[in-house]
């Protein structure tokens, strides 16, 4: 895997009233270190503020971190509820994440990672969500 990778990351949170499916694209950095791989990425938000993101994926857990008007820190681990903080301009909200599975595959250009989640916020259960990343070398300038 080359340090300049291309991101895809697609989702899916399932509630009572609606299907709401996400999808990013993005370019970013890929390291691997300590047996972790890092995946560190911006987002632009919905008023236009940079949110930077590092993505950790581990033999057991999966990290999420996001760093800007609102930030968190999203713990996933199968079997096991994580509690977190949302923080944003408007206050914190009570992140609850129940993992029930977490599918990762690796090859030599590119790597996907598949969470099934339940999410609560302050106790009360707001939707199951399934998210897809896939990364992979961008070769785009190599000669």
């Amino acid at each position: 895997m080359t340090k300049d990778v291309l991101i895809n990351i697609s989702g899916l949170q399932v509630d009572v009233d609606s299907d709401e499916p996400i999808e990013v694209m993005t370019t970013g950095a890929y390291y691997l270190k300590n047996g972790k791989h890092y995946i560190l990425y911006d987002e632009i938000a919905e008023d236009n503020e940079v949110v930077k993101n590092i993505l950790k994926i581990g033999p057991q857990t999966v990290e999420l971190t996001k760093k800007g008007g609102s930030s968190s820190h999203m713990v996933f681990e199968k079997g096991k509820e994580n509690l977190s903080y949302y923080d944003t301009p408007f206050g914190s909200l009570l992140l609850g994440v129940n993992t029930s599975s977490i599918e990762w595959k690796e090859q030599e250009d590119h790597m996907k990672l598949r969470v099934n989640y339940d999410l609560t916020i302050n106790s009360d259960h707001v939707s199951n969500c399934i998210i897809d990343v896939s990364i992979q070398s961008n070769h785009v300038g190599e000669a």
